[in-house]
């Protein structure tokens, strides 16, 4: 039995899992009440696990998270390697009392005469909203308005239960919200689909997704993507077994709730998913290319549509999924590529005929038309950098040096770099004269930026690495290279952390910046005459900000 793992959300229990796994559980020993370990982490972490009777009865650990009263992934891996350790029954004993229970109760209900049983369950659904909708739900005779109303309710009612004054859901009551609201939307969508309420089924399941869709969540696990896709769930077991008459209307609520702020847009996604893919039937199909003819016809007369690329949001999604359409209607080929002809500006279109050159090694005409593409979207970086890394893949296919070291000059001069593994293969194919040309355009470009200091490490280039960070008003890089440049520039890494942690004490004020601060005076007095620049510092600080007590408190327990 795993009764254990019901005590932590799922998110928490896998990552309790991986840390198990890893063996991050160490000196696992018993108790007089339990358990014992320590749990290797970011830090080291002790935990306690109580156990009386094969029950778990409470638990400690010492990380932030289970301070503010949570079950932590530390407590799940210390459980994880007791099961493994001490086998399950460690944690199971006592636990078929809770069978026990069930059983005498079932035999106290067999024994329950029937008119005091139904009366006593009017008593309860009289006392409980919750019981009453479950009974009409199940057994009324007709699920009218009213009753969908009460339906909509409940779901009304999970928000208003972890919401706080203005309706915000918090982390951490947002787990919890997410893992109601999809219980609910189970047991009440499918006790309305056991009756063949598909309509009824289906609005409830609307009502749901859109509460989802537009409520003020930190929903910061993403739970809401979980209801969601039960909501897509419900909605597919809907259309596969409701009357086709239902279909289309359907069909229509979907067509009619897009881009129109019913949820919030990424949530839209869901919804043209399903239109996308799950109306497949052949009068359907024909439905959805004469909606989308409507909606491409609508953004061809707008300003925008001649600009916009954007698979996701632009005027060329429609028309992919027209041709996708067009493919699964069968119509004939030449009929789809003279479509393509006709909107052949948007690289989505383009991208198409691409892979379909590439995939059977026509690479000739893919470099032509991705040479094309190149000019046709020069006001869009990010294609343009796409079209060269793929021009680049082929022409090393190819074997075509020259063209090979060309495109890769392009790319890397002109594009933005993410990493450095262009900026390699171009300085495999340069003689060495051309490569320190090149790699000084390289440092100078603003396309490097995001790769300067990896490029400067690869390169050797500690002292231009020392000017750039001597200059920038950020730690980070500082931290991160520390340990190379210590050694080649010690006086001058000093003085850039002296510097940095004067101009920090101007504009801190709590305390756990103060003892990030006092972590950054100690990692000074490691540097040659570090000693006295703390002390030096610390006395200074002492003068001027004599009345920040929590800069005072930290600076004592450092050794300040």
């Amino acid at each position: 039995m795993n009764y254990w793992k019901d005590l932590f959300r799922e998110h928490i229990l896998a990552r309790g899992e991986m840390y198990y796994y890893d063996g991050a559980v160490q000196d696992l020993e018993k108790t007089e009440h339990g358990y014992h370990a320590v749990v290797e982490g970011t830090e080291d972490y002790e935990v306690d696990i109580e156990i009386e009777d094969g029950r778990i009865c409470e638990m400690y650990c010492t990380c932030p998270y289970a301070d503010d009263g949570n079950n932590c992934k530390h407590m799940a891996a210390v459980l994880y390697e007791i099961e493994e350790q001490e086998g399950s029954d460690s944690l199971t004993e006592g636990f078929s009392g809770s069978e026990q229970a069930e059983e005498d109760l079932e035999e106290i209900i067999e024994k329950i005469p029937e008119t005091e049983l139904r009366s006593f369950v009017k008593q309860l659904a009289g006392r409980d909203d919750e019981i009453r909708n479950t009974l009409m739900t199940r057994y009324a005779v007709k699920i009218d308005e009213k009753q969908m109303c009460r339906l909509k309710e409940g779901v009304d009612q999970i928000v208003w239960e972890h919401g706080d004054r203005s309706g915000f859901i918090d982390y951490r009551n947002a787990w919890n919200f997410t893992r109601e609201m999809d219980s609910y939307l189970e047991d009440k969508a499918d006790t309305l689909m056991e009756r063949n309420c598909w309509r009824q089924a289906f609005e409830l399941t609307n009502y749901v997704f859109k509460t989802i869709g537009n409520v003020d969540i930190d929903d910061s696990d993403g739970g809401i993507s979980q209801v969601a896709n039960t909501c897509y769930d419900k909605w597919k077991e809907i259309l596969e077994n409701c009357t086709e008459e239902f279909r289309d209307e359907m069909f229509t609520w979907f067509t009619s709730h897009l881009a129109c702020d019913y949820v919030i847009d990424y949530m839209e996604e869901y919804m043209e998913e399903f239109l996308a893919h799950e109306f497949r039937n052949r009068e359907m199909l024909e439905k959805k290319m004469a909606y989308l003819d409507e909606m491409i016809e609508r953004q061809t007369d707008s300003t925008d549509c001649g600009n916009m690329w954007s698979a996701r949001y632009g005027y060329e999604n429609n028309i992919q999924k027209r041709l996708e359409i067009m493919d699964q209607l069968g119509y004939p080929e030449e009929e789809i590529r003279e479509y393509r002809r006709q909107h052949w500006r948007f690289s989505a279109v383009r991208g198409l005929e691409i892979q379909e050159n590439i995939e059977p090694g026509e690479l000739d005409e893919a470099v032509r038309i991705l040479k094309e593409s190149k000019e046709l979207d020069s006001g869009y970086p990010g294609l343009v950098a796409q079209y060269s890394r793929q021009l680049i893949s082929i022409y090393e296919t190819q074997a075509d040096e020259k063209a090979y070291k060309e495109e890769l000059q392009y790319y890397v001069l002109e594009c933005p770099q993410h990493d450095l593994a262009h900026i390699q293969k171009m300085k495999a194919v340069c003689t060495e004269q051309e490569w320190e040309q090149y790699r000084e355009q390289i440092l100078q470009s603003r396309n490097s930026y995001s790769i300067l200091y990896p490029f400067m490490e690869a390169e050797g280039l500690y002292g231009r690495m020392l000017e750039c960070m001597q200059k920038e008003p950020f730690i980070f890089n500082v931290d991160k290279y520390e340990k190379v440049l210590k050694k080649k520039f010690p006086e001058q890494m000093r003085d850039i952390y002296i510097t940095y942690v004067d101009k920090q004490a101007e504009r801190t004020g709590d305390r756990k910046r103060y003892r990030e601060l006092m972590q950054y005076l100690k990692k000074i007095r490691r540097y040659p005459e570090g000693k006295e620049k703390a002390a030096e510092i610390a006395e200074n600080w002492r003068a001027l900000y004599s009345r920040r007590s929590a800069m005072m408190d930290e600076l004592q327990k450092a050794g300040f």
